[in-house]
């Protein structure tokens, strides 16, 4: 029996799908009162449970062989930093201890490019780059992330057979809960002008992300850290494609990296 945790999200309901299109058995944690329209119709056992309750936790653990850890929280808003880092850190601890203490064979946990250490102008991030230290001033969603992920690596040297991946920006189907950057591509069809940022970033496609998770469960050293990245491209270039696809063609303004800070 397979678990996800943040089974509604978007990466969750790719993740799931692909999971029963395999013909696997998948067991989908939700909040405790949590509408769960995306997966209506699938062939799969619905459990609710909290990261922040153990006892939850530990029901909807029973008998899981593969762990899938993708509930968080994305925010850039100063009002959720507590919740961010309840949910991110300490969530992902009690998931992880829990996980251990059951005898889960295999936890995948998702963690974020955001973890990393950010780097200078023109150096590229991969997995030798160091995660954001416990000691950094950084705060916010990635500082919450990079802490989250230090808590899963404490508990794989007690002997949790555990992976770690890091997905960059996600795009893609399935996007139920319009997502920020999903927000973003449909404000492009509108007929209007955008505001957009000068800079590019690197975009991923759910579907790919999801293979990825696939391939680090099945091929990933335990303890290892991936980075799951698709194409470096701007979001001028993002804009034009879709509005090529739809047929129209509306002006943008270019505001400098920094007003995005």
């Amino acid at each position: 029996m397979i678990l996800v945790t943040g089974s509604t999200g978007h990466i969750g309901n790719v993740l799931i799908r692909k999971l029963v299109s395999k013909g696997k058995q998948v067991r989908a944690m939700v909040l405790p009162g949590e509408t769960y329209h995306s997966l209506e119709g699938l062939d799969i056992e619905i459990i609710e449970g909290n990261v922040l309750d153990i006892t939850s936790l530990e029901r909807a653990f029973k008998d899981i062989n593969v762990l899938y850890h993708l509930a968080g929280i994305i925010s850039i808003i100063p009002d959720d930093e507590e919740k961010m880092w309840k949910v991110n850190v300490e969530g992902t601890r009690n998931v992880s201890e829990v996980a251990h203490k059951v005898g889960v064979n295999r936890m995948v946990h998702v963690s974020s490019i955001h973890a990393f250490e950010r780097q200078p102008h023109g150096i590229i991030v991969d997995e030798n780059t160091p995660l954001i230290s416990p000691d950094s001033k950084t705060w916010g969603y990635d500082k919450t992330k990079a802490e989250g992920t230090h808590e899963v690596l404490k508990v794989v040297k007690k002997g949790l057979n555990a992976v770690i991946v890091c997905p960059t920006g996600i795009i893609g189907p399935y996007d139920f809960f319009s997502s920020e950057t999903g927000q973003l591509i449909r404000s492009f069809t509108n007929k209007k002008i955008h505001p957009l940022i000068h800079g590019s970033y690197d975009f991923v496609d759910v579907r790919d992300v999801v293979n990825g998770l696939l391939l680090a469960e099945e091929k990933g050293r335990t303890g290892e850290i991936y980075i799951l990245s698709g194409t470096n491209i701007s979001l001028v270039k993002i804009k034009e494609l879709v509005q090529e696809i739809i047929g129209i063609r509306t002006p943008h303004v270019i505001f400098p990296f920094r007003l995005a800070l």
